[in-house]
């Protein structure tokens, strides 16, 4: 399946107009999306209110929507100067961690009101990695709260119908062993972390997910923009601007794609898919033209023998599944 990411939409890159937002969502739709996924985080609050917009008269039953949990929303201190970093523009909001079993349903709660829709169908705990959290005794507080309160208020949620799955949004390697080595849980959604460029925890922890039953769901498909846009000046791998390496390694995948007529986002967007246990696949649209582009590009057919050179020319692992 195919879902939309609303990290852009809540304005990390640039400043959105609100018609430009709803076209792009609108566009999504008119394409056969039919999951979307959003956070509190994204644009503090501003995400979940286009998602909401864009869905909440729509027939309930016809998509799925996923949003997150570990962060609180609440007023800044100084309302007249309060700077949403790192959103260039978002919400004049701040907030705070919070994994605790109270902070769990507070969020839950928080989210069906911003959205406008009283149904969510897979909690993600949001951010609690190496990233975040460099210090090992903060993430092993947070880490804490989960064991003790945080994992308590998922298995309710589920437990009463509230919500159908939850699981653990991913950044960094590593943080897929933790989470399992303490809780089992129904679905990660691993950010860049298995894409084109790279397939570094497939071995370990992909490969252990699958063998505990749980789905995956690739978000950051694109690395933040390279594998969309190709390699050049303005390009981005994780949110900065590109190094010449990464660059370089995508004008390798850039020549593949072209020899094989086919458009490298097409490619990207679909080679998750080969691993069996990835049941979804976001993209991160900000323009209605982008959403359209990737709903064609992720039915484009891509030739065998792209992905046999792929392997050929060791631009994947040896023992990464291909589609």
């Amino acid at each position: 399946m195919l879902g939309v990411g609303a990290c852009p939409l809540g304005e990390l890159f640039e400043e959105i107009p609100e018609p430009v937002a709803a076209e792009t969502l609108d566009t999504a739709w008119a394409s056969g999306v039919r999951l979307y996924d959003v956070a509190p985080w994204y644009g503090l609050g501003l995400g979940e209110h286009r998602i909401g917009r864009a869905l909440y008269r729509r027939p309930r039953a016809d998509y799925a929507l996923s949003t997150k949990v570990g962060r609180l929303l609440k007023a800044p201190r100084d309302r007249a100067c309060i700077r949403p970093a790192p959103w260039k523009g978002g919400l004049a909001f701040d907030h705070i961690y919070d994994y605790s079993y109270a902070g769990i349903w507070r969020s839950y709660e928080d989210s069906l009101q911003r959205l406008g829709i009283n149904k969510i169908d897979i909690l993600y705990i949001h951010d609690l990695d190496t990233g975040y959290f460099p210090y090992e005794q903060d993430l092993l507080a947070h880490l804490r709260a989960l064991e003790t309160g945080g994992f308590r208020a998922l298995e309710e949620l589920k437990r009463t119908g509230e919500i159908q799955a939850y699981g653990a949004g991913i950044n960094e390697a590593g943080m897929i062993n933790r989470l399992l080595d303490r809780h089992p849980l129904d679905v990660f959604l691993v950010a860049g972390r298995y894409t084109l460029l790279e397939q570094g925890i497939y071995a370990d922890e992909l490969r252990r997910t699958a063998r505990e039953g749980a789905s995956i769901v690739i978000g950051g498909v694109f690395n933040s923009g390279i594998l969309a846009t190709g390699a050049s000046n303005a390009a981005r791998y994780e949110y900065p601007a590109a190094p010449a390496p990464i660059q370089e390694r995508v004008r390798r995948l850039e020549d593949l794609a072209k020899r094989h007529g086919i458009a490298l986002a097409a490619a990207a967007l679909q080679f998750p898919l080969g691993f069996e246990a990835v049941a979804s696949v976001l993209f991160g649209p900000s323009r209605p033209e982008e959403a359209a582009a990737n709903a064609r590009h992720f039915e484009t057919p891509i030739p065998s023998d792209f992905w046999a050179e792929l392997r050929e020319e060791s631009l994947v692992g040896e023992d990464v599944p291909l589609p």
